[in-house]
Order: C-alpha cells, then structure tokens, then sequence
C-alpha cells in the first residue's frame, strides 16, 4: 500500500519544486518633494529552491524598468526612478521574461515638481483622482476622476458605458 501513496505525494512535491515566485507587493515613495522615487517590489517564494525570477516595471509615464531576483536574493529590491513631470501615475509590476515572476501588481503615486522648479505650489489632486494635462495654470487646475482598472459587471441586458467622467451600466 506505500507504493499507490507515495507516487501522488512525490508527484505533488515536484509540482511545488518548479513554482515560479509570485509578486507580492509594491510600493512606490516620493523622496522630498520631487519627482523622485523608490520603487519597492516584494516576491513570495513559494519553495525551498528559491527560485529566481524576473519583471518588468511600467512608470505610468513610458518608463520602463526591468528588474530579477536571483538564488540568494533579497525577497525585497528596489528601483530609483525620475519621472519628468509632476502629477499622478499608476506603477504596475508583471513578470516578464523567459523567467518571468507570476502575477501583476499596480500602486498610485503623485509625485511634485521636479528638482529646482521655480513653481512653489503644485496642483495635487486627492487619491483616486488625476490631474487634466496642462489643465494648471497659476493657482487654477482640474482633476478628472481616475478610470477603473476594469469595466464594471453589467446584468444582463446592460452594457457598461463611460462618458463625460460618469460610469454605469444602461
């Protein structure tokens, strides 16, 4: 009876011996009050192999970064990272590669004017909101609320529409 057992137990543990790391967590901090920041990105490693692996991180702006764990690494690495213009950006984290990390991450930061900009007084709009390119003027600008990352789930019947900054199903 040890030989029916074994093979399903052996066969799970080769399963979880080739898991790729899965991204855990991102977070992005603005240093000062520029348009400087660090990009911290966490994996989880599922085995005891500590496998290595890759992504690729997408700025908001354009800007890309690519960055890989490799055996012995740190769960934990960060990137440096200018962005040209003051505003808010949406940072998402996905594997890439032959070795690519599993899952996609994503985390909102508003960054101010960049380093020895004569403007005192950046328009910053709340969380969940983004400012109208070139919308700031002196003291006057505009935010537009920020776009879900997915459309809603309409009922049946219903399509999902967005317009004029409003969202719904009709």
């Amino acid at each position: 009876m040890r030989g029916p057992i074994a093979a399903p137990v052996l066969l799970a543990l080769t399963e979880a011996a080739v898991a790729a790391p899965r991204l855990d967590s991102v977070a992005v901090q603005v240093l000062g009050k520029g348009t400087d920041v660090v990009i911290s990105i966490t994996i989880e490693r599922p085995t005891l192999l500590d496998l290595s692996c890759s992504a690729l991180i997408e700025a908001g702006d354009g800007g890309r970064i690519p960055i890989s764990w490799n055996i012995g690494d740190s769960r934990t690495k960060t990137a440096r990272y200018e962005y040209k213009r003051p505003g808010s950006y949406r940072v998402r984290v996905a594997g890439a590669g032959k070795d690519a990390c599993v899952g996609l991450k994503e985390a909102t930061v508003s960054v101010g004017a960049p380093k020895g900009d004569a403007k005192s007084s950046t328009p910053r709009c709340p969380t969940g909101w983004i400012l109208v390119e070139e919308s700031a003027q002196g003291g006057r600008f505009t935010c537009r609320a920020r776009p879900p990352l997915q459309p809603l789930r309409c009922a049946e019947g219903t399509t999902y529409f967005a317009e004029g900054g409003e969202i719904g199903c009709r």
